[in-house]
């Protein structure tokens, strides 16, 4: 019931897992209803009822410290529920996706450099503006015209660092200037000719000599422009220490080694000076009888900011962390103010996780609903729906003051835990009000029922708990956080559940004027069998 309710929520994704994990259970409820109890008639059924009081009696000792004490458990009960309602406001959810991937992953690690880099301010510059996000926000324009419009209104923006597209190119405000410069450029480089490279090994010696006296200049250089331009400086130190490095590595290990390192050099060689030959004849045959058009554009980047029906999109990249969810707001919130059509990574990240956290509040809420009604239909007494869903109630309290006592946040992989955690930890309140209503005895833990409890809640923690050794940092967020609720819950259970079950008793027994026992009115929720 809780898990096909889930299928009401507006996320498919969350539909799906509802009927699937519903459907599933009800497929598995088929052989347990018909097979395993054939099966249970070759053996004997509730073994531990039957068991000599010497083996259990451990179990019924240590049950017997909250039966016999049931106001103190109340109140001790009520007291880590105050102070886990005191840690509750120190809850939060966490929406950057990027801490749930696995800390260790190359993708991860370079993805933070990239955002170290594009929030770090610019050489030379007090602020960020010139920094870029790896994530950007996509906006089309339907000409030209509109996208360098678009583009000068979204770099007013506050939360915008920069706006990439090729309409400012192809819209030219000074085209005769430029294409005057193209042409003096063509003139100047007409002459150049490029001999065909060596394609020798380098000679060794002579390249060392060559990259030792290269050094020497840097390290000048560097001296001479340290105190007006530090920042020149630094790079030339860092080509003198490049360049003896590689001098280091001509020499580095067994004349073998020194030969092969001359072929790679002589390889590289060839390739760098085919490379210039390539760039100045580009330069030498650049058309400058106009200005730039959409078909002189190279086909990647053509395909990639110019539609087929002559769209242009307009990339734009954010000043802050936009993983964030703060920043990531404001910056979408901003850009719709210039087009509500916006999208982009940032855009399918805020709508996505707020509908997947919304989603599973609501399917939180149905199948609290679900809930209430079966365990209704079962005992028939709202008292005893209430009795059923007290351990829940308390060990998510209990989970939440953990959760908020210790920094551990909601996330979009955790979240699946509000479900789940009232589906399980209800079972455990209706076993034990089932088996009192049975027996008028609030003693569980020595009997098959408590066993069974123990031991379902022990399995679940078990596999649950095993995903907290996974890399991926939210599915070990969501084992850690089921861990600790389905535990909670069964503690709840197995303690306060019975202890408030023996209080109530009593006070049902001294209203009646009636010992415990057997002929003493039935509990809550069922009627004494006949």
């Amino acid at each position: 019931g809780a898990f096909l309710a889930m299928a009401l929520t507006d996320l498919r994704g969350i539909q799906e897992m509802g009927i699937i994990c519903g459907g599933g259970l009800l497929v598995c409820l088929i052989p347990m209803l018909t097979m395993l109890p054939a099966l249970l008639l070759r053996g004997r059924q509730n073994t531990l009822d039957h068991t000599p009081q010497t083996r259990v009696s451990r179990r019924a000792r240590i049950e017997q410290l909250w039966l016999t004490r049931p106001r103190i458990v109340l109140g001790v009960t009520i007291v880590l529920s105050i102070i886990g309602a005191t840690q509750v406001p120190k809850m939060f959810f966490d929406y950057n996706l990027l801490n749930l991937q696995s800390a260790s992953l190359p993708a991860v690690q370079f993805q933070e450099k990239l955002l170290n880099a594009a929030s770090a301010p610019a050489s030379g510059s007090d602020t960020n503006t010139t920094g870029r996000s790896v994530l950007y926000a996509a906006i089309i324009a339907e000409s030209v015209e509109e996208a360098v419009a678009l583009e000068k209104r979204i770099m007013e923006l506050s939360t915008v660092a920069r706006v990439e597209s090729l309409a400012k190119y192809l819209v030219d405000e000074q085209p005769t200037r430029k294409l005057q410069l193209i042409g003096e450029i063509k003139a100047q480089v007409a002459p150049l000719e490029f001999l065909e490279p060596d394609p020798r090994p380098v000679n060794s010696a002579e390249l060392s000599r060559s990259l030792f006296a290269l050094s020497g200049y840097a390290s000048l250089a560097a001296d001479a422009a340290r105190e007006e331009h530090p920042e020149i400086a630094e790079q030339l130190m860092s080509l003198r220490s490049a360049t003896e490095e590689l001098r280091k590595e001509l020499w580095r290990g067994t004349a073998a080694d020194q030969q092969a390192a001359a072929v790679k050099l002589g390889a590289y060689q060839s390739a760098l000076f085919d490379d210039l030959r390539s760039t100045f004849d580009s330069l030498k045959h650049q058309d400058n009888r106009s200005g730039l058009r959409v078909r002189d554009l190279p086909p990647s980047l053509r395909a990639r900011f110019v539609g087929a029906t002559g769209k242009h999109l307009l990339q734009v990249y954010p000043k802050e962390n936009v993983w964030q969810r703060e920043p990531q707001k404001r910056f979408v919130e901003q850009l719709r103010t210039i087009d509500p059509d916006v999208t982009g990574t940032p855009v399918q990240l805020l709508e996505y996780i707020e509908l997947l956290k919304t989603s599973y509040e609501k399917a939180a809420l149905y199948s609290l609903g679900a809930i209430v009604l079966l365990v209704l239909v079962h005992f028939r007494k709202l008292s005893s729906v209430a009795l059923a869903l007290l351990p829940v109630a308390v060990g998510s309290l209990w989970l939440a003051g953990i959760m908020g006592w210790f920094g551990i946040p909601l996330n979009p992989a955790n979240i699946m835990l509000l479900p789940l955690v009232l589906g399980i930890g209800v079972t455990n309140g209706i076993h034990i009000l089932n088996r009192f209503a049975e027996e008028r005895n609030p003693s569980i833990l020595a009997k098959s029922t408590g066993k069974a409890v123990l031991v379902s809640g022990l399995t679940t923690i078990a596999g649950f708990g095993s995903l907290v050794l996974a890399e991926h940092r939210g599915i070990a967020s969501l084992g850690l956080v089921m861990s600790i609720g389905v535990a909670t819950c069964m503690i709840a259970g197995v303690t306060f559940l019975p202890a408030l079950l023996n209080l109530m008793m009593r006070r049902t027994d001294a209203e009646n004027k009636q010992p415990s026992g057997d002929n003493a009115q039935s509990p809550p929720g069922r009627e004494e069998p006949r």
